[in-house]
């Protein structure tokens, strides 16, 4: 019996390593290896509302801007001391907890109020008032906002790299759903269709768990069928995977793998490191791997073998310091660090970054990599910018919230801020044109998403890290 397994295990390595051996996939840019960072909950105008003036005050981490800073569509003089919703925006402190509004999809749109954007602070269509929710939000929570003296490497990522100041999500969204569009382009035709948390268009609005996941119970379990970009990386044969916090088994009860690990965030919460529905690919029987098999090997991360792509986060180390990363990876912090408000903070998730980029940065592969840092949703945060229509043919509710979006690589322009309207489906299209790998549809976000090209400099001497 171990003979078999022996040889079972040697003949899905050789099939793995001969897959390796095929990949032809060459670039059409410099960028050889993409980082997706996917995060949480966070508008364009609570990280980079006051961007890049901070109020530097006494025993906070000072930020000083660089004197050619371009400017960003930022909050106005009429913005601040005269907006139309009930309250000004207001600054929070670092120290300062952040809180989980709980605003869902249609919440969101309906605070935008066709354009007068007046409408943040009331929840759900209801009049605010002064009670808190369950997470310890006012309803004034809405208008908060950080600056360089919070998110100070945010705003130091910004001087050095390119920044985007109209990247919209793809849709208005739930965490999952956010998750889902930043590697689909869509959410429509989720199955089963009658369950809540799905619209009457079969759109997923709600967080639903997977099906496709063993930490995945109760009711309400949803999958997809359609396409999701791994299944065009996978076709055409690019190296790929999910690198998810606390994904790795630890325990196997009645034959399904536990996920139990937790953590300590930097408001003293422990919060579970995995949560299914953080793991977009788990919502496709194509991609997801149920049972949370680690790969055959260390030298299969990125190949097609029992892991299907899905791997825990301590491999994506694992790659890059054995100089393998794959061409495209998707990480996705533990809970604990996504920031994703109540569970998470924006000093968590800084500290999650600064250790990914400061990684990546000491690494040979460094100097062809590009990491791209994307926001699923807003969770209901001000932003004084009306999202714009999407286009009659594509997917969804119309385009969501403005968000914040870095590229961090040697070959993006320095110090540069994109006007352009980007959304998530900008990062799709990126990866699919860089491997020549197509479009997921022609009513999915990438098919109607403009190129991220003008935030990189090709043509220009590489900037220095």
């Amino acid at each position: 019996m171990a003979i078999r397994h022996i040889l079972s295990l040697s003949i899905g390595l050789l099939s793995a390593m001969a897959h390796s051996a095929s990949i032809q996939q060459v670039p059409t840019t410099p960028v050889k290896h993409v980082v997706v960072v996917m995060l949480q909950d966070e508008s364009f105008d609570r990280y980079f509302g006051r961007y890049p003036i901070a109020e530097n005050k006494p025993g906070e981490v000072a930020f000083h801007a660089k004197a050619d800073t371009p400017k960003v569509a930022g909050f106005t003089k009429q913005v601040m001391t005269h907006n139309p919703n009930l309250t000004n925006p207001f600054r929070l402190a670092p120290a300062e907890p952040t809180c989980d509004l709980g605003y869902g999809p249609l919440a969101q749109k309906a605070s935008y109020n066709h354009g007068q954007n007046n409408m943040f602070i009331w929840l759900d269509s209801e009049a605010p008032s002064n009670s808190i929710n369950d997470d310890g939000c006012f309803p004034q929570s809405v208008m908060g906002y950080y600056d360089g003296n919070t998110v100070h490497a945010l705003w130091e990522y910004a001087q050095h790299y390119a920044l985007a100041d109209h990247f919209f999500a793809s849709d208005y969204s739930s965490t999952a759903s956010g998750l889902i569009n930043e590697i689909a382009g869509g959410t429509k035709g989720v199955l089963p269709k009658r369950v809540p948390g799905v619209d009457y268009h079969d759109d997923l609005i709600g967080n639903n768990y997977p099906l496709y996941d063993d930490g995945s119970s109760g009711r309400g379990l949803v999958h997809l069928t359609r396409a999701n970009i791994g299944d065009l990386l996978n076709q055409h044969k690019v190296s790929w995977g999910a690198f998810v916090g606390g994904f790795a088994p630890t325990s196997h009860v009645s034959g399904r793998a536990v996920m139990a690990s937790r953590s300590l965030n930097q408001q003293g919460s422990i919060e579970p490191d995995y949560i299914p529905s953080n793991e977009p690919f788990q919502y496709f029987k194509s991609t997801a791997n149920p049972h949370h098999l680690p790969p055959l090997s260390d030298k299969t991360i990125g190949l097609s073998d029992q892991a299907n792509h899905q791997y825990d986060l301590s491999l994506f180390w694992t790659a890059l310091r054995n100089q393998q990363l794959p061409a495209v990876s998707f990480v996705i912090p533990k809970t604990g660090q996504n920031g994703h408000v109540g569970s998470s903070s924006p000093l968590d998730e800084q500290t999650f970054l600064q250790t990914l980029i400061t990684r990546l940065q000491k690494s040979p592969q460094w100097s062809n990599t590009a990491v791209m840092l994307v926001w699923n949703n807003s969770d209901g945060w001000y932003d004084h910018i009306t999202p714009p229509k999407a286009p009659r043919g594509m997917i969804g509710l119309g385009y969501g919230p403005r968000l914040p979006f870095l590229i961090v690589s040697p070959l993006a322009k320095h110090n540069y801020v994109e006007h352009k309207m980007l959304d998530q489906g900008s990062v799709l299209r990126f990866i699919e044109d860089n491997w020549q790998l197509g479009r997921l549809g022609k009513h999915t976000a990438d098919y109607y998403a403009h190129s991220l090209d003008d935030m990189f400099a090709f043509h220009q001497q590489k900037t220095t890290s």
